[in-house]
């Protein structure tokens, strides 16, 4: 019953830190998006100024 608690424990510690780096992992990958989006958003927005109106006929 021993080894089961102690295999038990072992577990669920790299369970936590598994997850933990998951949780990492995650939130680097959020803020690369959001760095990417805004670089898209910047690109983008800066394309739409530079598109010549078209002259009315």
């Amino acid at each position: 019953m021993k080894n089961l608690q102690v295999e038990a424990s072992d577990v669920i510690a790299e369970y936590r830190e598994k997850n933990s780096q998951l949780e990492f992992d995650n939130t680097v990958l959020r803020l690369q998006v959001k760095k990417l989006q805004n670089k898209i958003d910047e690109l983008t927005a800066s394309k739409k100024n530079d598109v010549p109106k078209k002259a009315n006929k």
